[in-house]
């Protein structure tokens, strides 16, 4: 089956070059390190006695948050050293500027393909892989396997699109290629635990941790203190009530410029901070500021806002956590037509946010649900809905203060799930070691 998947491979990867080269050029970062993408890794430390050598693979920066304090737990481990390894430019950016030091080394993942999966692999020499949320890579399994390197997926998750993928008779010929017997799984919730069991998945080797994301936030930064100097920093007064749109896609910024804009009409006294997924479109969104007349200010150009901006756009990465204390209510981005998906409502929700998310929010729908059922979040079902719900917050403290109120209650009921993974690989070195 590996010989197929080798075969296949080069013809679908120079079908797909265009796409992802169009995508690289365009965000920019990729050059950095790029041979370490073909596994040209170089030579690491010798390997010491008594000391596990982990490689962790976090795609993004919103993966590589998520990992945040179970880091701090391996890292602080005198008989553990840690590899690391990312995808995107921004998490890697990330990734040397927090960790950096702390780390063996750090650097690109090389792509799953047989030269590059074989060197890199040779070159890490890892005790132990781990994987975050919902990565299957046939050759860097197959690579593992082969060496008898246990493989562990972390806060595991499978979309709706990849659960039926794997569900189809048509892919149950590559089970064996995904989920190789020295694979373990700690799912991020009840549900998708149940997912890897009826994918007949062996259940001694799945387990539940619950979402790492809610540990993600860093409690010791968010106080009133915080909350008073992000603000003048950013040019809002005590009493301008502050929305946010948080990693927000092409279409979304437009929504909620135009709900700024009639809430002022109203005489209400509102700004708006936008966060958006991917900075490098902070020129396509000035443009959008611009055609609405809205009198804007930009982070990188002075991170000091002023008083007579209504928008200020966060064009940068890795602050997200801080500057959503300014805000007062926030819409999640790429909820609304036509993106599909969502993104991860955890982190304002752990700040309290009350939160408003379009209808498409498929790639976290337990979670959304279970925010949904504790009145921690509103979804419109259209994009109108998802405008008036906004409007509903910004003219009704009372629901915010309310929603607000939810939202720590929740928090407080998610438990510790970097402490239990952490737990897990500790207790079980040993026999994840010996198979």
């Amino acid at each position: 089956m590996i010989a197929i998947y080798r075969l296949l491979l080069p013809l679908l990867g120079l079908l797909a070059l265009p796409y992802y080269a169009y995508r690289m050029l365009r965000r920019g970062g990729y050059g950095n390190k790029f041979l370490y993408r073909a596994g040209r890794w170089p030579a690491l430390p010798p390997k010491k006695e008594n000391i596990t050598r982990i490689w962790i693979q976090a795609v993004s920066v919103g993966e590589l948050s998520s990992l945040a304090k179970l880091l701090d737990f391996l890292l602080s481990n005198s008989s553990i050293e840690v590899v690391l390894t990312g995808t995107t430019s921004t998490g890697l950016k990330m990734a040397e500027k927090k960790y950096g030091q702390k780390l063996l080394a750090h650097g690109p993942f090389p792509l799953d393909w047989l030269p590059f999966s074989r060197r890199v692999w040779r070159r890490i020499e890892p005790d132990i892989a781990i994987l975050v949320d919902s990565e299957l890579w046939p050759e860097h399994f197959h690579q593992a396997k082969k060496r008898n390197i246990p493989l562990v997926i972390i806060n595991a998750r499978l979309s709706d699109r990849t659960f039926a993928r794997l569900s189809s008779p048509w892919l149950k010929w590559a089970h064996p290629l995904l989920f190789p017997p020295n694979l373990s799984v700690i799912a991020a919730s009840e549900r998708q635990h149940s997912r890897w069991l009826s994918l007949n998945f062996p259940s001694e080797r799945v387990h539940i941790s619950g979402n790492l994301k809610i540990d993600a936030v860093d409690q010791s930064l968010i106080n009133s203190q915080t909350r008073v100097e992000i603000r003048n920093e950013l040019g809002f007064s005590d009493d301008t009530l502050v929305i946010a749109g948080i990693s927000t896609w092409p279409g979304e910024e437009k929504m909620l410029i135009d709900l700024v804009q009639s809430l002022r009409l109203e005489k209400v006294n509102i700004k708006l901070l936008i966060i958006p997924r991917h900075a490098e479109r902070r020129h396509e969104i000035r443009k959008v500021l611009q055609t609405s007349g809205l009198p804007h200010h930009l982070r990188t150009e002075n991170p000091k806002g002023t008083e007579d901006s209504i928008a200020y756009l966060a064009d940068t990465t890795g602050e997200v956590m801080t500057l959503l204390q300014a805000a007062d209510f926030a819409f999640m981005g790429k909820s609304l037509p036509p993106h599909h998906g969502g993104q991860n409502p955890i982190e304002p929700v752990a700040l309290g946010l009350p939160l408003v998310m379009g209808p498409n929010h498929q790639n976290f729908r337990e979670t959304c649900a279970e925010l949904l059922a504790n009145e921690a979040l509103m979804v419109g079902d259209n994009a109108t809905e998802t405008h008036s719900l906004l409007l509903k917050l910004a003219h009704q403290s009372d629901l915010r203060a309310s929603m607000q109120k939810n939202c720590r209650s929740w928090m407080e009921k998610q438990g510790t799930p970097s402490e239990f993974t952490y737990n897990y690989l500790t207790k079980n070195i040993d026999n994840l070691l010996s198979g």
